[in-house]
């Protein structure tokens, strides 16, 4: 028709514009940009005929404007748009308000109005954009066909102007548009996945103040269905999938899953190949990706993704300036300076932020942004260049920030972290506490906001523990509580990126874990934190992506000179200064850990002069010191460095004999222990150092004011902080021993305080027998005397968790209260205690382990609290306090008990008797060398004879270690207690050290005619006088009730599956047993597959007499500790008929660590154990002949004459049968 019709034909307008709108048509359907092109050029030749009155000029200009703009979004030729708006304009002067199509227009115009807001930026053209959509709306109505566009169009303008003005309100008037629209959509067609578009960018903005993941989740499922109904050559596909990348990318941020981030990436790098170089939103598509590949390059630390983050920001900034693009831009300029250091980038991000903010009115949304990115660039710069003002313009910009956000706000969380590294910074530089304070007060708000999926809550628990690591370095009298929960922050984070070890934020997380598990271990001892802290150092340092590797060069060399400070170890310490010399060798001249490293190399350089003799590794070390000092002159370690520098001049001042800087040395370390604020770590050093060069002072000159002075300095060391610190006070001890000094008791007093302390920093029982018998402090802790205050000092911390608290119930109301929370705290504290220990497997992490070390802490410091509480009240200052020895006599009430203690220099027995002074035998005939002599001829006897046949040479060869044992340790004690004790009387041994393996019930003269000691007293047993205490306060009204019972537990074969043999006479021991007991007792039998560790424990829980026939070689995990958990009801009397369950581990013999005293400790009065291994064919003889004695009579059964009935029966078996070891093997512990 066209082709009939020329420009001079009245037809040719109307021709035309058919034509136009159909080839627009086709575009729209088919997105052919030739089409788009013909249509554009067919409007503008009709419009060139069509005349100002034609009837159709108004359509005309209305369709070739929309042909224009769709134009302008597919090339970006602004004149395209300018023209579009010039015939938008045009058209509406044609169709007044009256005008059935004036609201359709007025849509139309606001889309155009819209697009220059986006290429310009000028808020006046958003402003009439949404003036026109709201006037177009209110001729509107629903069933109109451009009532769903109309507010699709209204719903994004309103979403631009939250994203400049920050009004909420303005989403939450698009988010109730789209709903409308969504209402009324049909679900299909290119307006419905606009729509939809619409809608997920709508609630992805939303999240931004709301903070709710369903917000993102909606939008991705919106977007993502939008997708599905768009045909692959749709115009809306690249836009669809900039959001739906969007989307996914802020959900990563909030989940940190891995998917979210991937599919982000794929669907941005799919938009940004469907639109042209000239598309309108090409140049948010860029910013977009580079975002989502930074995101990307933060996980796994390609530089490929940051350099193409960079380099999309850049493209974007090149096609269309936009803010959005030059924040990504200084994201990704600042993560390029964290890794290369450059600090060119750092003053691009300065120069660009201030541009921005020169610019941009403070209400727009990304004003808060560009502030942050410019303080944390001056926060970056300042660490770069040492400069503080830096660091404070960094502190004063965040805090203005942080004044106009509300929480929830998206920024929120990034500037508490920020706030939290600027004044932890600060704080390490200058000392002030007030700014460690401020930076774990942001820390805990960080934290507090910021959920645990979020992609930011590794830095934000990771920055968190570093503060508290800081508080408890600091703290004056902290207590452990935030080194715990340090340690647990820190275990939370490497839980969460241990799978993601490219992520920017693990290497820290290493390093900083092991600098906190390093530290505890410095505090409580426990080798496994070592060890776990070389593992995470050494991790950190296996990282290949991190360049900057000084942070753990510098951990490991502390950790392994400390290492061979305790194992004296010379390749540890050898391998201590590699490290230091390989940070030495890498380290920048401004680096913030560069006085670290200079410390601990000095340190080891002190130790290696030792260690080789060599003066020139002090002066080394010396010069080292030096210019750590002047590195830090207000930094808070800076005392424990000068107190590291003066001790290296004192040690080379000894080695050249130069008592000039001996005195300078002295005189500087008094100055230092007066400028340190009370409770700062470094005093401990300095008194501790400052005791040994008085000391060595005094060998030269013998001036007894500078041996006074020396130990004056112990002293003071030992007090410095809450916690005790147990190798110094020893090493005062060994001192004061040495040189005969009067301070000698205090400081054995002080030790043994400090060991109780140290003993109850770890919660289960078998870690405190650990840090008994492992490393330094092992060592120290067996050159402690036994005394009755550190005996057994595992069992008396448990005990003392079972204190009786009647009285303390009856004192009024609040005496009530104190006993039922005391009560309370105590159950949690017995149970943790006699747990197993925590095994870090598969199925436990170290964040579980460190959360339940955190929480024994909390309950540990809840209970020392509450014991406080109780001494406050009138009557009981006492509570819980070490017991006077007028107290511990009551131990004596039945007869003496006899302790025993063995020491290097001399071995004495020490009678406690219920109403005389201790009564003290020498016992000059013997030593611990010959104790310990004594035990390995007696069990390697044993051991050589124990099979059948050889039971005379057995007794050939026992006989003189138990004449040897009467000569010179038990006769001198016997000749003693004869003069007020009679014959027949009970008595009590409370060995210690090496006494505690030998047979002293048994010792005698074995000559005929001559009494051996069971023929002139009655022997038991006592772990510690506080035992004895214990089991005399149990109450014995149920032990002979009609409801008392006796439960007999047979098991021949061995539990743990070891190659022990099966015990052939245990059905016929407990038959016999049964067939002995009197009427009054019910009887119960646990056996064969019946025996079962949990039926047994139950057992123990109800019944109160008790006899177990198994194999008894003690595991202090299986069973001593099911038994202590078992808690029995009312237990009065065992008989441990099983090898090895009355004899305590040889590494602490003071802690009686054997199933006998668990027995006694879970409540059994009286029990009988056995020292070694029992015959299994003639152990059923002494147990008749015990039994007979024990329910010998009408009389009620007493648990109390178990004693007196195993003395009996050892003399009344028969003597041909029974061997005299299988005789003597039974012991009584208890009362």
């Amino acid at each position: 028709m066209m082709d009939r019709c020329g420009p001079d034909s009245a037809y040719f307008v109307i021709s035309s514009t058919n034509l136009a709108s159909a080839l627009a048509l086709r575009y729209r359907l088919t997105s052919d940009a030739a089409d788009l092109i013909k249509a554009v050029e067919t409007y503008s030749s009709a419009l060139s005929k069509c005349s100002d009155g034609n009837p159709t000029r108004d359509s005309l200009l209305n369709n070739y404007g929309n042909a224009l703009c769709s134009k302008f979004e597919l090339f970006g030729e602004r004149a395209d748009l300018e023209t579009a708006l010039a015939h938008y304009r045009a058209c509406l002067a044609l169709r007044p308000p009256s005008h059935p199509k004036r609201s359709s227009l007025l849509t139309n115009l606001g889309d155009a109005l819209g697009l220059k807001f986006t290429l310009d930026q000028n808020l006046a053209d958003l402003e009439e954009a949404i003036t026109c959509y709201t006037d177009a709306l209110q001729s509107c109505t629903a069933s109109q066909s451009g009532y769903i566009t109309l507010l699709i169009s209204l719903g994004m303008a309103l979403c631009s102007s939250f994203e400049v003005h920050g009004d909420a309100e303005q989403v939450e008037k698009a988010l109730a548009y789209y709903r409308t629209a969504l209402a009324a959509s049909s679900g299909a067609g290119s307006e419905h996945t606009r729509l939809l578009n619409g809608f997920g960018n709508a609630l992805q903005l939303h999240h931004q103040n709301s903070g709710d993941i369903e917000d993102l989740n909606l939008s991705i499922q919106l977007l993502s269905t939008s997708l599905e109904l768009q045909p692959t050559s749709s115009a809306e596909r690249p836009i669809t999938l900039l959001h739906l990348g969007n989307g996914l990318l802020l959900r990563f941020n909030i989940t940190s899953d891995l998917a979210d981030l991937n599919a982000s990436v794929d669907h941005l790098e799919m938009s940004l190949q469907l639109c042209g170089d000239t598309h309108q939103y090409r140049p948010f598509i860029l910013t977009a990706y580079g975002d989502a590949v930074l995101a990307r390059f933060k996980e796994n630390g390609d530089i490929g993704d940051l350099e193409l983050a960079i380099a999309q920001s850049e493209a974007a900034l090149l096609s269309h300036y936009s803010y959005p693009a030059l924040l990504h831009l200084n994201d990704a300029l600042l993560a390029r300076f964290g890794r290369f250091r450059d600090i060119g980038d750092l003053r691009t991000v300065i120069s660009q932020c201030d541009d921005a903010l020169n610019t941009l009115p403070p209400t727009h949304s990304l004003f808060s942004r560009f502030r942050e990115n410019r303080a944390f660039a001056f926060f970056e710069k300042s660490q770069y260049e040492g400069n503080p003002a830096d660091l404070d313009l960094a502190i004063e910009s965040l805090h203005e920030v942080e004044s106009g956000l509300p929480e929830g706000d998206g920024l929120f969380v990034a500037v508490q972290l920020h706030l939290a590294i600027a004044h932890q910074t600060r704080f390490s530089s200058k000392g002030d506490g007030v700014d460690l304070h401020t930076a774990l007060q942001h820390s805990r708000i960080a934290h507090r906001n910021c959920t645990r999926g979020n992609s930011s809550y590794p830095a934000v628990v990771m920055q968190l523990g570093i503060n508290l690591h800081l508080l408890h370095t600091f703290r004056d009298g902290d207590n452990g509580d935030s080194l715990d929960e340090s340690i647990v922050c820190m275990a939370d984070a490497d839980q969460l990126l241990s799978t993601r070890p490219g992520n920017s934020h693990y290497f820290p997380c290493l390093i900083n874990l092991g600098s906190a598990l390093f530290m505890r271990y410095s505090a409580r001892n426990d080798y496994t934190d070592l060890d776990t802290a070389i593992e995470y150092a050494t991790r950190a340092l296996d990282i290949p992506t991190y360049r900057d590797k000084v942070p753990a060069l510098i951990n490991l060399g502390m950790m392994f000179y400390i290492r061979h400070k305790e194992a004296h170890v010379l390749a540890d310490l050898k391998r201590s200064i590699q490290y230091f010399e390989s940070a030495f060798a890498t380290i920048p001249s401004v680096h913030p850990e560069r006085a670290t490293l200079l410390v601990g190399f000095g340190r080891a350089l002190c130790r290696l002069a030792k260690a080789e003799d060599d003066s020139r590794h002090l002066e080394l070390a010396i010069q080292y010191l030096r210019e750590a000092v002047s590195l830090g002159r207000n930094d808070p370690f800076v005392p424990s460095t000068v107190a590291f520098l003066i001790d290296a001049q004192t040690r080379l001042a000894m080695r050249q004999h130069d008592n000039n800087q001996l005195q300078v040395s002295l005189h500087s370390f008094k100055a230092l222990s007066h400028a340190i604020p009370a409770g700062h770590p470094a005093l401990k050093m300095v008194y501790v150092s400052s005791a040994f060069l008085l000391l060595h002072m005094f060998s030269l000159n013998e001036d007894p004011l500078l041996l006074d002075e020396a130990f004056s300095c112990f002293a003071k060391a030992t007090r410095v902080q809450l916690n005790h610190d147990l190798a110094n006070s020893i090493k005062w001890a060994k001192q004061a021993e040495r040189l005969h000094h009067s301070s000698e008791l205090q400081a054995y007093q002080v030790s043994l305080t400090s060991l109780n302390a140290f003993m109850q920093a770890t919660s289960a029982v078998p870690s405190r027998h650990k840090l008994l018998t492992q490393g330094e402090k092992a060592k120290y802790i067996v050159q402690l005397p036994s005394k009755a205050a550190g005996r057994g000092l595992i069992w008396n911390q448990l005990a003392r968790t079972r204190t009786p608290l009647d009285a303390l119930r009856r004192a009024g109301e609040d005496g009530l209260a104190l006993a039922s929370d005391f009560e309370r705290v105590s159950v949690q504290l017995q149970r943790w205690s006699s747990r197993p220990t925590f095994e870090i497997t598969a199925q436990t992490s170290r964040l579980t382990a460190e959360e339940d070390t955190r929480l024994y802490g909390q309950r540990r410091s809840e209970w020392l609290e509450i014991i406080r509480r109780i001494r406050e009240k009138e009557g009981f200052e006492s509570f819980l306090r070490d017991m006077t020895y007028h107290e511990l006599q009551a131990a004596a009430v039945g007869g003496p008990v006899i302790l025993l203690n063995a020491h290097e220099k001399r071995c004495d027995a020490i009678v406690v008797t219920k109403d005389r002074p201790p009564l003290l035998i020498p016992l000059q005939s013997t030593s611990v060398s010959e104790l310990a002599m004594m035990r390995e001829t007696f069990y390697r006897a044993l051991k050589e004879t124990r099979y059948a046949g050889e039971a005379k040479t057995r007794e050939r060869r026992l006989v003189p270690v138990l004449r040897t044992l009467w000569d010179v340790v038990v006769e001198p004690v016997v000749n003693e207690l004869l003069k007020f004790l009679p014959r027949g009387s009970r008595i009590w041994f409370c060995p210690t050290s090496k006494f505690t393996t030998l047979p002293l019930h048994a010792a005698g003269p074995y000559r005929r005619g001559v009494p051996n000691l069971p023929d002139i007293y009655i022997c038991s047993y006592t772990p510690s006088l506080s035992a004895l205490n214990r089991s005399r306060s149990q109450k014995p009204h149920l032990e002979s009730s009609p409801s008392s019972s006796f439960l007999a537990i047979g098991q021949s074969n061995s539990s743990d599956g070891n190659e022990e043999s099966e015990l052939q006479a245990v059905s016929t021991e407990l038959a016999l047993v049964e067939s002995l007991i009197p009427p009054s007792l019910s009887f119960k039998q646990i056996s064969g597959e019946e025996g079962t560790a949990d039926t047994a424990i139950e057992g123990l829980r109800t019944h109160v007499w008790v006899h177990l026939a198994c194999h008894g070689n003690q595991d202090l995990e299986d069973p001593l500790l099911d038994i202590i958990r078992a808690e029995p009801e009312n237990p009065a009397f065992a008989f441990l008929s099983a090898c090895h369950t009355a004899v305590g581990d040889e590494h602490t013999p003071d802690e009686v660590i054997h199933l006998a005293a668990g027995m006694q400790f879970a409540g059994f009065r009286s029990v009988i154990g056995t020292m070694w291994a029992v015959d299994d064919s003639t152990a059923q003889y002494m147990v008749k002949e015990f039994y007979k004695h024990m329910f010998n009579g009408n009389k009620s059964p007493d648990c109390t004459q178990a004693a007196k009935a195993l003395n009996k029966a050892s003399k009344t078996v028969d003597m041909n049968v029974v061997p005299i070891d299988q005789r003597i093997v039974f012991v009584h512990i208890g009362v």
